[in-house]
């Protein structure tokens, strides 16, 4: 098997897992108890697990090989379903414990991705690498949420839960199975130095990293806040799933447009256009908090989304590709790239923990000002991205 179908085939089996799983851990959480405040705390605490998990990695570079850590990655990952398996609604008093192995897993897993990513894609390919990978994503997205949705909906108590969480837990098995058998290349370089001296200041990347920042303040409100809640609103897990779907869907269609036409399409274009789009969540404010509105937001943000992930992710390579003497200095780039945004995501959850637990008698209807509110971040993306300088697209 070629290493690049093998990348492919783990990417594949992670994203399925993640759809089977990932899109209900609110919905799980809020059945079994836990309660508003301590599922904002969860999420909290596994962007602060992934800042100190990329911070460490950033430091350590040289010492870290891509497929080991991917490898630990998945078995932590598979570890944190099997709690979720075994602890079932004892889980609510453990949150704790399951958002560390949660955080380190994601770490470990999506760094060792973007490292073999930055080694195996040539920076000329690389919007199409990201165009085709969120389309992808996007397939599965909308066909595996609905079907996770109807079976846990289906079966009683818990057990629709158990029964896709240990389906997620099957395909990282598979995951493990293809990163831990086989030779995984590195991109040879010329005079690769043997020192464990930073690479050189580079043009531009400081206002880039700005723009993760942005990118992620943006993300941690919107990555769950609005799936919650759909759930807490209407109470039903096929309606979350297509919910899901639906952005998949949404998303999968501007990830293709941004591929088949990324030669005519600038990036920043599209970034006018994302952040356009991103100003129109903000009439949720007069809207009410329940399911239509919730659909309706979620569809903007699916479409804003792409043009910020082809973006920023495209750019990121191009630079890590073009400054990386060795695969240290990639990891160190890239753990640096994933502290900023992940910074940003924690920020905006720790602001949202502020505002949920000290204004007194909040209720799910006050979700409509600050998700409104949240729309105006996109214009930091803009702000910062647009003088960083543009990398070209490829012909």
């Amino acid at each position: 098997m070629k290493p690049v179908t093998r990348l492919f085939l783990i990417s594949t089996l992670w994203t399925l897992s993640s759809f089977m799983a990932s899109s209900f851990i609110g919905a799980w959480f809020w059945d079994i108890g836990t309660g508003l405040i301590p599922i904002i705390v969860f999420y909290s605490i596994l962007f602060v697990v992934m800042i100190a998990s990329f911070g460490l990695a950033s430091r350590i570079r040289s010492r870290i090989k891509s497929a080991t850590l991917m490898a630990v990655g998945i078995l932590m990952n598979a570890g944190y379903l099997g709690l979720l398996l075994w602890l079932q609604a004892d889980a609510r008093h453990y949150y704790v414990l399951i958002a560390f192995v949660e955080g380190l897993s994601s770490s470990f897993y999506w760094l060792a991705l973007f490292v073999l990513a930055s080694s195996w894609v040539q920076s000329g390919q690389a919007d199409w690498y990201n165009g085709w990978t969120g389309t992808l994503e996007a397939i599965l997205g909308l066909t595996i949420p609905p079907l996770s949705g109807w079976i846990i909906a289906s079966l009683p108590g818990l057990s629709g839960y158990r029964t896709v969480f240990a389906i997620a837990l099957f395909c990282l098995l598979g995951c493990f199975m293809l990163i831990a058998f086989g030779k995984h290349p590195t991109k040879i370089r010329p005079s690769v130095p043997t020192s464990m001296e930073m690479p050189p200041a580079i043009p531009g990347w400081r206002r880039l990293l700005w723009s993760f920042w942005a990118l992620g303040m943006r993300d941690g409100m919107y990555f769950f806040v609005p799936n919650l809640l759909l759930y807490i609103v209407s109470h039903s897990t096929v309606l979350l799933g297509f919910f899901v779907a639906m952005q998949a869907a949404i998303e999968g269609l501007i990830f293709w447009s941004l591929a088949r036409w990324s030669a005519k399409i600038s990036r920043r274009a599209s970034l006018i256009a994302a952040t356009a789009i991103s100003l129109l969540a903000f009439g949720i404010v007069i809207r009410p908090i329940n399911a239509p509105t919730l659909f309706e937001l979620g569809a903007l943000v699916a479409l804003a989304y792409p043009s910020y992930k082809v973006a920023l992710e495209s750019s990121a390579l191009t630079v890590i590709d073009q400054h990386s003497r060795h695969e240290g200095d990639r990891i160190q780039l890239t753990g640096v790239k994933e502290v900023w945004i992940n910074s940003g995501r924690l920020l905006s959850l720790l602001m949202l923990l502020a505002i949920v637990g000290l204004l007194p008698h909040f209720r799910i209807v006050n979700f409509r000002w600050i998700l409104g509110l949240w729309a105006l971040l996109p214009i930091l993306i803009f702000i910062t991205y647009r003088r960083s300088p543009e990398t070209p697209a490829p012909a």
